[in-house]
């Protein structure tokens, strides 16, 4: 067996696929709308679709999945002034000032 159908093989007993684009468009055509397509960044997309196919995964009725979905992509996006979906930075400004007491 050559080295390219050995890591196929391989692979494929891990459960490691390679999707191409259009199939993952199709896995993901009933998880999103065109209005969270049109709104959500790529990288949110992929959030809500992870969260979502994970808590129906778990039983979840679909209206579950859905507010499970959003408030995973709640928890790392915001929306800003201008309407439009950011990620949220690390914050940056914490004070680790060290606390000593002392006697006088």
């Amino acid at each position: 067996m050559n080295d390219i159908n050995l890591k196929q093989t391989e692979d494929q007993d891990i459960g490691i696929t390679e999707e191409s684009p259009e199939s993952i468009k199709n896995n993901n055509a009933g998880v999103l709308t065109e209005e969270i397509k049109g709104e959500l960044p790529q990288e949110a997309q992929q959030i809500f679709v992870a969260a979502f196919k994970a808590a129906q995964s778990d039983g979840m009725s679909e209206e579950g999945a859905r507010q499970v979905a959003w408030n995973s992509v709640k928890n790392q996006y915001e929306k800003g002034s201008d309407r439009k979906w950011h990620a949220k930075g690390e914050v940056t400004a914490q004070h680790h000032k060290a606390v000593t007491s002392g006697g006088n």
